[in-house]
């Protein structure tokens, strides 16, 4: 049974709930303490310890009710014997209009027989999930493919020696014999039908994991132009934003190792009579970056800039200090909206209020050094992100080399693929000398390596 929750487990990472190892060890406990035979006992010890928020929880619903779906198995069940007429003379009408052959019937011999010939549905319902299993049934990519995992679920669940059976008791004479055969051809008709819905339920749970990851897959390659087409790009972009708090949140937390404090370690061992039993390493503080974001909100670059506004904003457990400024003909600090709004109004604010004008990265540069290149120091990492598209007007690139002198690193990120660098009114040839490094961002893959990268040269 353990292989079947982790195929469950498995289905539940597919539809996006996420589950680490340890969850995974803590559900197999808790499924040890309350058992497989209450559904609803096995339903909320599953939960308990593999969905951790709201959403999670719906979706593991769904999931749970896909995977563990065996109602129809009540079919199975034997009806509660009629207790005896009390009439005496009903009595006698009853059993003398019973067959005699029917007092003694043949008893099922294979185990696959015996179980559905008893109706125990537990039972059945525990041998078709290991059949499943088995058969690997999670493996199901099309639908064409329901009747070869149904076939190879019911043989994992013994059909064959049971149609032998009921092959030989239909050769039989015997009227119990025949009798059996009868019900057993009944029993796997409707055992077929169960194992067909419930193939058809394992197909649907997988391909809606395997829809949700290609659609991902789908968003994260599309030009960040186009990523309003989807509805759902909001909680992609929240997912990938968690899974780099995650990884560089840990990282903070690892000790710089390779250089042994002596002191300390001599201060510490002073119980062992000097002995070195505990040894102390050097610690590195590592301070947190601070990121002020310039972003060109003018036109299609507004949309590139939406999503990295987004994505900073989203960071703020590992990047506390972000400063957002927006421009078009000129710039405006608009940190003071992420501060006081949710996120998707203070971009729209941003983008309805600045957007719109004529683009003059001459004037914005101005701006925003007479703001803040005080400000700038050497903890400091200052963002670009826009086409450099002035409209032919002055670049001032002086402006940009002061910026960079006094920041740790400056990066500009250009939704424009290199091979239009410099065309027509692009100042980028011009500006990137000043830069630590400028790179083309136009898609969430991409924004997700510089945000990470980031992270990383922050540590």
């Amino acid at each position: 049974m353990d292989r079947i929750l982790v195929d469950f487990v498995k289905a539940l990472r597919s539809n996006g709930v996420r589950i680490s190892t340890s969850e995974t060890l803590d559900a197999i406990h808790a499924v040890d303490l309350v058992g497989y035979g209450k559904r609803s006992q096995l339903k909320s010890a599953l939960s308990l310890t593999l969905a951790k928020s709201e959403e999670e929880k719906s979706r593991f619903d769904s999931c749970f009710d896909q995977f563990f779906h065996f109602n129809s198995f009540e079919q199975f069940e034997q009806p509660a014997q009629k207790p005896p007429p009390k009439n005496p003379l009903q009595r006698i009408i009853s059993l003398s209009s019973s067959n005699p052959a029917n007092n003694n019937p043949a008893q099922a011999e294979s185990p696959l027989g015996q179980m559905l010939m008893q109706g125990d549905s537990q039972a059945l319902a525990s041998a078709m999930a290991n059949a499943a299993s088995a058969a690997n049934v999670r493996d199901i990519k099309v639908m064409t493919q329901k009747g070869l995992y149904g076939r190879r679920m019911m043989m994992a669940m013994g059909l064959e020696a049971m149609e032998q059976e009921m092959w030989a008791s239909e050769a039989s004479d015997d009227l119990q014999e025949q009798a059996l055969a009868r019900s057993l051809r009944d029993a796997r008709e409707r055992l077929r039908e169960e194992v067909k819905h419930y193939v058809e339920r394992q197909y649907l749970l997988q391909a809606s994991g395997e829809s949700r990851a290609l659609r991902e897959s789908v968003m994260r390659e599309t030009s960040l132009e186009n990523l309003r087409e989807f509805k759902d790009v909001q909680n992609l972009v929240r997912k990938l934003a968690k899974k780099l708090v995650a990884t560089h949140s840990r990282r903070r937390k690892v000790y710089q190792r390779g250089k042994l404090d002596v002191r300390n370690t001599i201060r510490r061992n002073i119980p062992y009579s000097g002995v070195l039993l505990e040894t102390h390493w050097k610690t590195k503080r590592v301070d947190k970056p601070k990121v002020m974001a310039i972003c060109d909100v003018s036109g299609s670059v507004s949309q590139y800039s939406r999503f990295l506004l987004m994505f900073l904003y989203s960071l703020t457990e590992v990047i506390s200090n972000v400063r957002a400024f927006a421009f078009s003909s000129d710039l405006q600090e608009v940190t003071q909206w992420f501060e006081s709004e949710n996120i998707d109004t203070a971009i729209n604010l941003t983008l309805d209020r600045i957007g719109g004008g004529s683009t003059d990265y001459g004037q914005s540069l101005q701006t925003f050094t007479d703001l803040c290149l005080n400000q700038i120091d050497h903890r400091t990492t200052v963002i670009m992100l826009g086409d450099a598209r002035n409209n032919y007007g002055d670049a001032r690139t002086e402006l940009l080399q002061a910026i960079q002198s006094r920041a740790r690193q400056l990066i500009w990120l250009n939704p424009e693929s290199r091979l239009r660098w410099g065309s027509g009114d692009s100042e980028m040839k011009r500006y990137k000398p000043y830069c630590s490094w400028a790179e083309p961002c136009q898609s969430l893959n991409q924004l997700e390596r510089f945000i990470g990268n980031l992270l990383r040269y922050n540590q």
